[in-house]
């Protein structure tokens, strides 16, 4: 009997030394995942400040106005703006339609005459 007991007690060490070293080889290898993912993680990071400082720098108006100018563009002139139906000036004057003209392709709104601003 005693003998029995030793083997069942010798096959229990076993298998919780099996089970120690699986563990132990799970976590390892969990934690390379993890350390592989935080740096991944890191160098997203670093490649988004880098796009956003070259963004930055490409987007600057001093650099983009001889650029645009080259190409033929100029600033909006305050008569390219059009209202939509449903918008009213914003002191509730009306405004009536401009005749287009050819610096645009847009027709122009113009306040009426006598319309409060």
């Amino acid at each position: 009997m005693l003998r029995r007991f030793n083997g069942l007690m010798l096959l229990a060490a076993l298998a919780a030394a099996f089970s120690l070293y699986a563990i132990k080889y799970d976590t390892r290898r969990l934690e390379l995942l993890v350390e592989a993912q935080e740096r991944a993680l890191e160098k997203a990071q670093s490649d988004i400040t880098i796009l956003t400082a070259e963004r930055t720098h490409l987007a600057r108006p001093e650099r983009l106005e001889p650029l645009a100018r080259l190409i033929g563009m100029a600033p909006i002139a305050p008569t390219q703006y059009e209202r939509f139906a449903g918008d009213a000036p914003p002191d509730g004057g009306s405004v009536e339609r401009a005749e287009p003209s050819a610096s645009h392709a847009q027709p122009a709104l113009r306040w009426r005459e006598g319309a409060a601003r």
